[in-house]
């Protein structure tokens, strides 16, 4: 089947702060060679911006069939109204755009594996460790964002033992307050961020503020993690069907963002 035939596959993300690498960027080169068709990317706060590559694809004739992927780990104003509404202004609101990284099936179940490697590795019991999922949040949260409370419980129940806190690099509660969000002296971090940026290299080590003696592992970024592209794949996948000869988006099946928004405003 030839490239073209296949619908385009777009990796979006915020953007990058700093000397933050390409987040979205790299996770379109890690789908690539497992995608028959084009893939693209594309950033909400930075470049290449998302408008530009929007256009970019409608020159190129690969915007008609287009299977968006947002890199982002809550579902606030950028995914539901703004990528939405970007793709409506460019004439693509018939994308399939898949859920977000939080919501992507099977998501919770890799992070769950991945503290019980963590564990593992360290040699760590699961019940004497205290594990912080560590969102970008916001600077105006008082209190965490409901879906990284639902995540939350969610690997909770899944990998039985260990203590999970939330810690936000911006506002309440803030992961500089770790030490007294948690009551375990082992401790894992878990960085939800799309890649490398600032963020996770110098605003998350200076929150944490490691002492001599304490035990903390700090995991990569969510974003650089080598099982997410196999996730986001299947995903896509999911939204294709092949007929006649060529392979189209199935559009809104009940498991993308138009659906999640739908269920929203029922």
């Amino acid at each position: 089947m030839s490239d073209f035939e296949m619908p385009t596959l777009m990796m979006v993300s915020h953007g990058n702060s700093g000397n933050g690498g390409d987040p979205a960027g790299d996770l379109a080169r890690s789908v690539a060679a497992d995608w028959n068709g084009p893939v693209s990317h594309g950033y909400m706060r930075s470049n290449p911006s998302l408008p530009d590559q929007l256009a970019s694809l409608k020159r190129s004739g690969h915007a008609e069939r287009l299977i968006i992927f947002p890199l982002f780990f809550s579902e606030g104003y950028l995914v539901f109204e703004e990528l939405p509404r970007d793709l409506e202004r460019a004439g693509l609101g018939d994308a399939v755009v898949l859920p977000p990284a939080l919501n992507l099936p099977g998501f919770d179940d890799l992070v769950a594996s991945k503290i019980r490697a963590a564990a593992a590795n360290r040699r760590w019991r699961l019940d004497e460790m205290s594990v912080f999922l560590v969102p970008h949040g916001l600077k105006t949260l008082t209190a965490p964002l409901p879906e990284t409370v639902r995540f939350a419980r969610q690997v909770q129940g899944l990998c039985a033992g260990p203590e999970i806190c939330i810690g936000n690099i911006e506002g309440k509660p803030s992961l500089a307050d770790w030490r007294d969000l948690s009551t375990h002296k082992k401790t894992l971090i878990i960085p939800m961020l799309a890649g490398g940026g600032t963020h996770a290299r110098e605003d998350l080590p200076e929150l944490i503020n490691a002492r001599d003696g304490e035990e903390i592992e700090i995991l990569d970024p969510i974003g650089q993690w080598p099982e997410l592209p196999g996730l986001v794949l299947d995903e896509a996948g999911r939204h294709v069907a092949r007929l006649a000869g060529m392979a189209v988006p199935l559009g809104p099946t009940g498991g993308d963002i138009w659906a999640e928004r739908m269920a929203r405003s029922a």
